[in-house]
């Protein structure tokens, strides 16, 4: 929502901070690792649905000013991206993060906490993006049960 249009909102991630959302790290031989925000549109997808909601408020409440939020410090994300194809030869890289901007007050060390945040690459990866993008056509068709295929 912008304050001089109250009814004029914008979603998703769309931004380039003057500074990593991560603390930078070195590889073992020096090289720095300057994490960014996650690409994925699981954020954005998450952000539209509160707006969403605050634009329902507003209609059926008479809400002034949004009533939901959805904020990168609370949420996590993922992303599935695909390194080959193949029933049983296919691979893609799998990766959670939770918070997506870190939070050193309630992970100290690293500002995310270890057990939601993880990687892996493998056939596993595969099979889940291939069964994403099943289900993307499938909801954006409006098939039956649309709704309950999550975003």
């Amino acid at each position: 929502m912008t304050p001089k249009y109250p009814n004029l909102f914008g979603v998703g991630i769309a931004f380039a901070p003057p500074h990593p959302i991560s603390r930078p790290r070195k590889s073992p031989k020096g090289t720095v690792i300057s994490p960014a925000p996650p690409r994925t549109g699981m954020p954005s997808g998450l952000m539209g649905r509160q707006v969403a909601r605050s634009i329902a408020d507003m209609i059926q409440k008479g809400a002034t000013t949004p009533t939901h939020t959805a904020s990168m410090a609370e949420m996590g994300a993922a992303c599935v991206a695909s390194a080959g194809a193949g029933f049983r030869k296919g691979s893609a890289a799998s990766m959670t993060m939770f918070p997506v901007v870190p939070d050193y007050v309630r992970f100290p060390g690293y500002g995310r906490s270890l057990t939601e945040t993880t990687g892996e690459i493998g056939l596993a990866g595969h099979w889940i993006k291939h069964m994403l993008h099943v289900m993307f056509i499938y909801k954006a068709k409006g098939r039956p049960g649309w709704f309950l295929v999550p975003e």
